[in-house]
C-alpha cells in the first residue's frame, strides 16, 4: 500500500510525500496524481522517499523515467537509491 500526501512549497514547487511500498499497482495512484503537476512546466515536482519501506525492481524502472530537471527523487533510503541506480545503470 502507498500513501501519498500532497504539499506546496515556496517557489512554485510540489513535494510528493511517499509512504508505504510501491509496486506496479501502487505506481498507478502515484501516475495519476503525477499528472496533475506534470502539465505546469514551471513548476519542480519533489518525489519525497523518506517512507518508501520497500520498491520492486518494475516500480523502479518507472520510477527512474520520471526524473528530469523538473522532477526530482529525495530522501531515499539507502536500499532504494541502491536500487534506483541498480535499473538506471
Amino acid at each position: 500500500m502507498l500513501r501519498i500526501t500532497e504539499t506546496f512549497d515556496k517557489n512554485n514547487t510540489v513535494r510528493l510525500r511517499l509512504d508505504g511500498t510501491i509496486s506496479e499497482t501502487s505506481f498507478a495512484d502515484l501516475q495519476e496524481v503525477f499528472a496533475r503537476h506534470d502539465g505546469n512546466p514551471l513548476q519542480i515536482i519533489l518525489l519525497d522517499m523518506a517512507g518508501v519501506i520497500f520498491m520492486n525492481d518494475r516500480a523502479a524502472m518507472k520510477m527512474v523515467q520520471l526524473r528530469s530537471d523538473r522532477v526530482r527523487i529525495i530522501n531515499c533510503s539507502p536500499f532504494i537509491e541502491t536500487l534506483l541506480q541498480t535499473v538506471e545503470g
